[in-house]
């Protein structure tokens, strides 16, 4: 039994792995991907933290919703920085 629980949590964990978003230059020149990705990661925890709940393993029922919306809200800074900078979203 537990054995299945460990091999779900690594489907999972792969599955999310592989919604990662991959960016593009414009421009077709993309030597200063990783140095933007940094920035604008940066920028983005800044801008927008992300909420870290009380037990560090897992939320709350009453900090779920605020975790969730920080957490929308830092990637959503993070991909308006992206675009600024002139990369798209593959």
């Amino acid at each position: 039994m537990r054995i299945h629980k460990i091999l779900a949590l690594l489907a999972v964990g792969v599955l999310f792995t592989s919604c990662a978003t991959t960016w593009s230059h414009q421009s077709g020149n993309n030597s200063n991907l990783d140095t933007d990705k940094r920035y604008c990661g940066a920028t983005a925890n800044a801008v927008a933290p992300t909420y870290i709940c009380r037990n560090p393993l897992m939320c709350a029922p009453d900090e779920l919703g605020i975790a969730m919306e920080r957490i929308a809200q830092n990637n959503a800074a993070y991909d308006r920085c992206m675009i600024q900078k002139g990369y798209r979203a593959q």
